[in-house]
Protein backbone atom coordinates (compact mmCIF):
# COMPACT_ATOMS: atom_id res chain seq x y z
CA UNK A 1 0.00 0.00 0.00
CA UNK A 2 2.98 2.67 0.82
CA UNK A 3 4.71 1.92 -2.26
CA UNK A 4 2.06 2.32 -4.91
CA UNK A 5 2.35 5.69 -6.39
CA UNK A 6 -0.84 6.53 -6.66
CA UNK A 7 -2.00 5.18 -3.08
CA UNK A 8 0.28 7.68 -2.03
CA UNK A 9 -0.93 10.64 -4.20
CA UNK A 10 -4.76 9.78 -3.09
CA UNK A 11 -3.51 10.07 0.75
CA UNK A 12 -1.61 13.40 0.04
CA UNK A 13 -4.57 14.44 -1.59
CA UNK A 14 -7.21 13.99 1.07
CA UNK A 15 -4.86 14.92 3.54
CA UNK A 16 -4.50 18.63 1.40
CA UNK A 17 -8.72 18.71 1.25
CA UNK A 18 -8.66 18.80 4.84
CA UNK A 19 -7.15 22.04 5.00
CA UNK A 20 -5.77 21.42 8.49
CA UNK A 21 -4.02 23.68 10.71
CA UNK A 22 -1.90 23.62 13.46
CA UNK A 23 -4.34 23.17 16.13
CA UNK A 24 -6.43 20.46 14.05
CA UNK A 25 -8.05 17.51 15.64
CA UNK A 26 -8.11 14.51 13.35
CA UNK A 27 -8.65 11.33 13.13
CA UNK A 28 -7.69 8.38 10.13
CA UNK A 29 -10.10 5.62 10.57
CA UNK A 30 -7.98 2.94 8.89
CA UNK A 31 -4.40 4.42 9.12
CA UNK A 32 -2.97 1.58 7.45
CA UNK A 33 0.79 2.14 7.34
CA UNK A 34 0.60 5.62 8.34
CA UNK A 35 1.16 7.34 4.95
CA UNK A 36 -1.79 10.10 5.63
CA UNK A 37 -1.01 10.01 9.51
CA UNK A 38 2.61 11.41 8.86
CA UNK A 39 1.20 14.21 6.15
CA UNK A 40 -1.25 14.65 9.38
CA UNK A 41 1.43 15.11 11.77
CA UNK A 42 3.61 17.74 9.78
CA UNK A 43 0.64 20.19 9.97
CA UNK A 44 -0.88 19.66 13.44
CA UNK A 45 1.25 20.37 16.01
CA UNK A 46 -0.36 21.41 18.96
CA UNK A 47 -3.87 19.86 18.02
CA UNK A 48 -4.22 15.96 18.01
CA UNK A 49 -3.56 13.49 15.41
CA UNK A 50 -4.66 9.94 15.72
CA UNK A 51 -4.37 6.53 13.40
CA UNK A 52 -7.05 3.73 14.44
CA UNK A 53 -7.09 0.21 12.33
CA UNK A 54 -8.02 -3.33 13.40
CA UNK A 55 -4.65 -4.75 12.15
CA UNK A 56 -1.85 -4.86 14.54
CA UNK A 57 0.62 -5.02 11.51
CA UNK A 58 -0.90 -1.76 9.90
CA UNK A 59 -0.39 -0.38 13.61
CA UNK A 60 3.52 -1.45 13.87
CA UNK A 61 4.34 -0.35 10.53
CA UNK A 62 2.66 3.20 10.75
CA UNK A 63 4.59 3.66 14.40
CA UNK A 64 7.71 2.69 12.45
CA UNK A 65 7.03 5.20 10.12
CA UNK A 66 5.74 7.55 11.95
CA UNK A 67 8.92 7.10 14.06
CA UNK A 68 11.11 7.61 10.55
CA UNK A 69 9.79 11.05 9.79
CA UNK A 70 10.67 12.27 13.01
CA UNK A 71 6.45 13.04 13.99
CA UNK A 72 5.64 9.85 16.48
CA UNK A 73 5.37 11.51 19.41
CA UNK A 74 2.56 13.72 17.94
CA UNK A 75 0.30 10.97 16.40
CA UNK A 76 -1.60 8.48 18.81
CA UNK A 77 -2.23 5.32 17.32
CA UNK A 78 -4.92 3.00 18.96
CA UNK A 79 -5.83 -0.81 17.56
CA UNK A 80 -8.86 -1.78 16.93
CA UNK A 81 -12.38 -0.71 14.88
CA UNK A 82 -14.99 1.84 14.67
CA UNK A 83 -16.39 0.87 17.97
CA UNK A 84 -13.14 2.66 19.79
CA UNK A 85 -14.94 6.19 19.45
CA UNK A 86 -17.41 5.37 21.68
CA UNK A 87 -14.65 5.53 24.40
CA UNK A 88 -13.19 8.88 22.76
CA UNK A 89 -13.54 11.51 25.42
CA UNK A 90 -12.91 14.66 23.06
CA UNK A 91 -14.49 15.27 19.74
CA UNK A 92 -12.77 15.74 16.46
CA UNK A 93 -12.79 18.83 13.69
CA UNK A 94 -11.79 16.10 10.61
CA UNK A 95 -11.84 11.96 10.38
CA UNK A 96 -11.06 10.67 7.40
CA UNK A 97 -10.58 7.44 5.45
CA UNK A 98 -9.36 6.13 2.66
CA UNK A 99 -11.09 2.98 1.06
CA UNK A 100 -12.35 1.23 4.21
CA UNK A 101 -15.64 1.76 3.52
CA UNK A 102 -16.17 -0.91 1.45
CA UNK A 103 -15.12 -3.08 4.13
CA UNK A 104 -18.31 -1.74 5.93
CA UNK A 105 -21.21 -3.73 6.22
CA UNK A 106 -23.44 -1.07 8.09
CA UNK A 107 -22.65 2.16 6.80
CA UNK A 108 -25.39 3.96 8.49
CA UNK A 109 -23.94 2.58 11.71
CA UNK A 110 -20.33 3.63 10.44
CA UNK A 111 -21.24 7.40 9.79
CA UNK A 112 -23.53 7.37 12.87
CA UNK A 113 -19.85 6.48 14.96
CA UNK A 114 -18.21 9.49 13.32
CA UNK A 115 -20.91 11.88 13.58
CA UNK A 116 -20.92 11.10 17.12
CA UNK A 117 -17.28 11.59 17.33
CA UNK A 118 -17.35 14.78 15.84
CA UNK A 119 -17.43 18.68 16.70
CA UNK A 120 -19.68 20.86 15.53
CA UNK A 121 -18.42 22.23 11.94
CA UNK A 122 -16.06 19.18 11.48
CA UNK A 123 -15.94 17.31 8.23
CA UNK A 124 -16.47 13.59 7.62
CA UNK A 125 -13.82 12.84 4.58
CA UNK A 126 -14.43 9.69 2.80
CA UNK A 127 -12.09 8.32 -0.38
CA UNK A 128 -13.06 5.26 -2.41
CA UNK A 129 -11.35 4.13 -5.13
CA UNK A 130 -13.16 1.60 -7.21
CA UNK A 131 -11.35 -1.67 -8.43
CA UNK A 132 -10.87 -2.13 -12.07
CA UNK A 133 -13.84 -4.66 -13.42
CA UNK A 134 -16.41 -5.09 -15.61
CA UNK A 135 -19.07 -3.53 -13.68
CA UNK A 136 -16.46 -0.78 -12.45
CA UNK A 137 -18.36 2.81 -13.01
CA UNK A 138 -21.31 1.72 -12.34
CA UNK A 139 -20.67 -0.58 -9.23
CA UNK A 140 -18.22 3.02 -8.29
CA UNK A 141 -21.75 5.35 -9.01
CA UNK A 142 -23.37 2.77 -6.81
CA UNK A 143 -21.08 3.04 -3.41
CA UNK A 144 -20.73 6.58 -3.87
CA UNK A 145 -24.62 6.92 -3.75
CA UNK A 146 -24.23 4.84 -0.86
CA UNK A 147 -21.70 7.12 1.10
CA UNK A 148 -23.94 10.03 0.22
CA UNK A 149 -27.30 8.40 1.23
CA UNK A 150 -25.23 7.32 4.72
CA UNK A 151 -23.46 10.60 5.30
CA UNK A 152 -27.35 12.18 5.19
CA UNK A 153 -28.96 9.53 6.75
CA UNK A 154 -27.14 10.00 10.40
CA UNK A 155 -27.20 13.96 9.87
CA UNK A 156 -24.15 15.10 8.08
CA UNK A 157 -25.15 18.41 5.75
CA UNK A 158 -23.15 19.86 2.86
CA UNK A 159 -22.31 16.62 0.81
CA UNK A 160 -19.76 17.13 -2.06
CA UNK A 161 -17.84 14.96 -4.10
CA UNK A 162 -14.60 15.69 -5.40
CA UNK A 163 -12.86 13.29 -7.74
CA UNK A 164 -9.34 12.67 -7.11
CA UNK A 165 -6.87 12.01 -10.42
CA UNK A 166 -3.69 9.51 -9.73
CA UNK A 167 -4.23 6.62 -11.14
CA UNK A 168 -6.18 4.19 -13.85
CA UNK A 169 -9.06 4.97 -11.92
CA UNK A 170 -10.26 7.97 -10.79
CA UNK A 171 -11.18 7.87 -6.43
CA UNK A 172 -13.83 10.03 -5.23
CA UNK A 173 -13.72 11.68 -2.19
CA UNK A 174 -17.00 12.22 -0.12
CA UNK A 175 -17.07 15.26 2.12
CA UNK A 176 -20.07 16.00 4.72
CA UNK A 177 -20.18 18.61 7.11
CA UNK A 178 -21.72 17.83 10.87
CA UNK A 179 -23.71 20.86 11.30
CA UNK A 180 -26.30 19.48 13.85
CA UNK A 181 -29.42 20.78 12.41
CA UNK A 182 -30.61 17.48 12.00
CA UNK A 183 -30.12 16.06 15.85
CA UNK A 184 -30.36 16.94 19.18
Amino acid sequence: MAARRSNRFRNDRTVDLMALSPDSRVLEIGCGPGLALARCASVVTSGRVVGLDHSDVMIRQAHKRLIKQGVADRVILIEGGIDRLADWPDAFDRIFSLNVIQFQSDKHLFFGAVYEAMATGGQCLTTYQPRLDADGSAAARRMIASIEDALHAVGFENVTEIEIIGGATPATCVIGQKNDTHRS
